[in-house]
């Protein structure tokens, strides 16, 4: 996977998308997490499929929460 040299979105955009997510669609904030958390699961699983062992590290906010729901699901995946 290639990263790029720009982001895609900046964090105030971000931010926007997940305000109106919620908001403006009803889709609850752990729902937003659950998603996300699952995607970057799936993306790891594929980028080093034979790792047994990840190590979560995270901030606070919302990245915190999004790190701890990716931990709790690697850990239930085994």
């Amino acid at each position: 996977m290639d990263v790029p040299e720009q982001p895609l979105y900046r964090a105030a955009q971000l931010r926007e998308f997940d305000r109106r997510a919620i908001q403006e669609q009803g889709i609850p904030g752990y729902t937003l997490m659950t998603r996300a958390a699952t995607a970057a699961l799936r993306e790891l699983r594929a980028r080093w499929p034979r790792v047994r062992r990840i190590r979560v590290v995270c901030g606070a906010g919302n990245n915190a929460g999004d790190g701890y729901v990716l931990a709790r699901l690697a850990q239930a995946a085994g």
